[in-house]
């Protein structure tokens, strides 16, 4: 498996732009697949030029991505559901002009709070019980020990695609659903380890959503974003 050639950089966020842009091309030709070894941090930071610190800071946004995953004791591969959002030429100059975790949190944030605002004038009854009973799956995900990670983040995300639907705006629902699609891994950690968490964060959105309350809700997305936030810099 070849990905790229040697190629001295000397900019960190060209590092991981380099770094990443090669990953995709060869997703596209097909040189890389699910499944397949990457190479060790050491022989990618020979092969870019480049130190250790700044493969790694591209491998946590490749994970984060849902394009490779970390097999403590094993090495890292291509993940096997690859997210078709890192070959999307929009969503990936979005992600070249991120660059690092923090950056793509600093998205996220202005995504869910952006949405929050418009919610708050738009949202209707219908749109509240579309929320609660995304709610209760997870709640009932959490009830009977539910350890399926694709489940629970599906039911999660069941709560954010609710919550972006009450704009209304088909345009802001399509961006918002590409997002989350784009991070579902780190999405999927997040609620993973701790889904009864996830539970009372959402509680308390659709509470100050309820309410009417800005403030209220803007504080419980950023508790939700913040725990996100954590896992974004760390590789499982």
């Amino acid at each position: 498996m070849e990905i790229g050639k040697p190629t001295r950089l000397t900019d960190k966020k060209s590092i991981v732009q380099k770094i990443i842009g090669e990953f995709r091309n060869a997703l596209i030709t097909r040189t890389l697949k699910p499944g397949d070894k990457l190479p060790t941090e050491i022989e990618l930071s020979r092969r870019f030029f480049v130190s250790r610190n700044a493969v790694r800071e591209a491998i946590k946004m490749l994970v984060a991505l849902g394009v490779v995953e970390i097999k403590r004791g094993n090495g890292t591969y291509v993940a096997k559901g690859i997210s078709t959002q890192i070959i999307d030429p929009l969503i990936f100059s979005l992600l070249l002009e991120g660059g690092v975790p923090d950056e793509l949190l600093e998205l996220r944030e202005m995504l869910e709070i952006g949405i929050l605002e418009i919610v708050l004038k738009k949202v209707t009854k219908k749109d509240i019980n579309k929320m609660e009973k995304a709610i209760q799956l997870l709640e009932e995900d959490c009830k009977k020990g539910e350890t399926d990670r694709e489940i629970l983040r599906k039911h999660d995300l069941e709560f954010h695609y609710a919550f972006a639907g009450a704009t209304h705006n088909p345009l802001i629902i399509k961006i918002a659903k590409t997002i989350w699609e784009m991070f579902k891994a780190s999405i999927e950690k997040a609620v993973y380890s701790r889904p009864e968490d996830t539970v009372e964060r959402h509680k308390m959105i659709l509470k100050a959503i309820k309410e009417k309350n800005l403030e209220k809700a803007k504080e419980a997305i950023y508790l939700s974003l913040e725990k996100w936030g954590r896992d974004l810099h760390t590789y499982t």
